[in-house]
């Protein structure tokens, strides 16, 4: 691994460009928000810092973020209540 680094990390940056550039079946602004919940719920904050900023950038309105920022919660949340349901159930 050590001989090749450089050459993965230029694969990874051609990966990320191709991933986030302007062509796809989703426009770059709904990527983003996606990249930005998925951030969150990765608890990666060089990743949220960097989706916030492209969105900004893009011109994402507070209300979108906001909007991907409350999909990521639940996300974040229905584990431990799904969790909590299983553990009561099992054990009345």
């Amino acid at each position: 691994m050590a001989d090749n680094h450089d050459e993965v990390i230029e694969h990874y940056n051609r990966f990320h460009a191709a991933v986030y550039g302007p062509a796809g079946a989703l426009d770059r602004k709904t990527r983003h928000l996606i990249c930005l919940g998925a951030a969150l719920g990765a608890n990666c904050e060089f990743c949220t810092k960097y989706a916030l900023g492209v969105l900004r950038e893009l011109q994402a309105s507070d209300t979108e973020i906001d909007e991907a920022i409350s999909v990521a919660m639940t996300v974040g949340a229905s584990n431990p209540r799904l969790l909590a349901k299983k553990v009561r159930a099992e054990n009345p």
